[in-house]
């Protein structure tokens, strides 16, 4: 299958849901969690919001790019999806609260996503250059922490819970995501040039 990848890596940060709920401790489930962005970074797969960061923004090939990553986002809200729906079934989270997220405003969700963004950026790009798995789990903990939102990771969230987000949640997510990471490469890569 052409997608597999991609599935694979939403599956993994549902894998990271899934171990976040079961700890259920405040301190150390937002570390734990970070074992979904490790398992991906290690197999090579595709993560929409550990890759937007690096999207080419030259105008050659725009359209396939956006087709690409467009994709990648898709197949990456489905495993999640999918894997929210079976630890459902398996492990009884149907009915969880999400008051927090069915509350949000969209200008919240795109901010909380934005900061979920130059977390995801920040992690991936440190990872790339140091090679060091830590640097992985302390921006994915961090976001956490802070509430922000990652899209990749909700989908997985709202299929567990058995609930549906507002029309405008995951567009403003994604975009937050997406402009969080944009904003966070194009900031630093200008400091060093």
């Amino acid at each position: 299958m052409k997608y597999c990848k991609e599935l694979l890596a939403g599956i993994l940060i549902g894998i990271g849901g899934i171990t976040y709920l079961h700890t259920g401790d405040p301190l150390v489930s937002p570390f734990l969690f970070s074992v979904g962005l490790i398992a991906v970074v290690l197999t090579g797969s595709p993560l929409y919001t550990g890759r937007i960061g690096d999207f080419p923004l030259e105008k050659t090939g725009l359209a396939r790019h956006i087709a690409d990553y467009a994709l990648m986002l898709l197949f990456n809200l489905l495993g999640a999806a999918l894997t929210g729906l079976a630890a459902s079934e398996l492990f009884g989270f149907a009915g969880m609260s999400m008051e927090a997220k069915l509350a949000q405003s969209p200008l919240k969700a795109l901010a909380l996503g934005f900061g979920c963004g130059m977390m995801m950026y920040l992690a991936v790009s440190g990872y790339k250059k140091t090679g060091k798995l830590i640097l992985l789990s302390l921006p994915v903990a961090t976001f956490i922490f802070c509430g922000f939102d990652h899209c990749v990771a909700d989908a997985f969230y709202f299929a567990a819970a058995r609930t549906l987000p507002a029309w405008y949640y995951f567009p403003m997510v994604i975009l937050g995501n997406t402009l969080g990471a944009l904003f966070f490469k194009i900031v630093t890569s200008a400091q060093t040039n």
